[in-house]
């Protein structure tokens, strides 16, 4: 395979700006397959890539928490702090739960999800668009899928922490919780579906946004 040399860039360059021509030197790899010219702008001094860890992995686990609440954390990889996943259809979040927590009933209208369970146990409620209702426990190991715009749920059982890699076909999957609905719709919507006097939700937590991750009371 042809090698692109800092002496050739050089060189290259010297020769462009003798001409008068543009300031950039496209080479490619002769592989015998067809392949994009890397294009390199020499006016702004030899170029520095990317280091390949730095590019194409991450320290999910160990990464600073995107949310942190009293049940848990989300971690989210997307584009925003991982760009090779821009124009890729990939994200992936790192789910803890301590016992007892649950992961608010929610749905991704813009992408599917697949849970893997890393350690502890999980449980994974999902209802279809049909009605069909699924109530699944996944163990170290075990992979749940949801498909998009399924409405689903997580909770830890215990005894442990569960923790939960959760992998999106979408670089910036978004989500709607049951808590957003509450907190953004009339209480008398939810007593007049759910049946139920009207005074009996007064009470309940209003949030403006998300609770995403809600700890067990009592």
């Amino acid at each position: 395979m042809a090698e692109i040399k800092r002496r050739d860039l050089i060189a290259g360059a010297g020769a462009l700006a003798a001409a008068g021509g543009a300031a950039a030197v496209a080479a490619t790899a002769s592989s015998g397959r067809d392949h994009n010219p890397l294009q390199i702008d020499v006016t702004k001094g030899t170029p520095t890539l990317p280091k390949d860890r730095d590019r194409y992995s991450f320290p999910l686990a160990s990464a600073k928490p995107t949310a942190t609440t009293p049940g848990g954390t989300v971690t989210e990889l997307t584009e925003d702090n991982f760009p090779i996943f821009k124009g890729n259809a990939a994200g992936v979040f790192f789910l803890v739960l301590k016992p007892g927590a649950l992961r608010e009933p929610h749905w991704h209208p813009n992408a599917w999800e697949i849970d893997y369970c890393v350690q502890g146990k999980g449980e994974l409620g999902i209802v279809t668009p049909d009605g069909d209702q699924r109530i699944q426990t996944l163990s170290a190991g075990d992979i749940g899928f949801i498909p998009q715009g399924w409405a689903h749920y997580i909770r830890n059982p215990g005894p442990g922490v569960m923790r939960f890699v959760v992998v999106f076909n979408n670089s910036l999957p978004n989500d709607i919780g049951l808590s957003t609905m509450f907190g953004g719709m009339p209480t008398s919507t939810f007593s007049q579906t759910l049946g139920v006097p009207g005074s009996t939700l007064d009470g309940a937590r209003k949030s403006p946004k998300t609770l995403l991750i809600v700890q067990r009371r009592g």
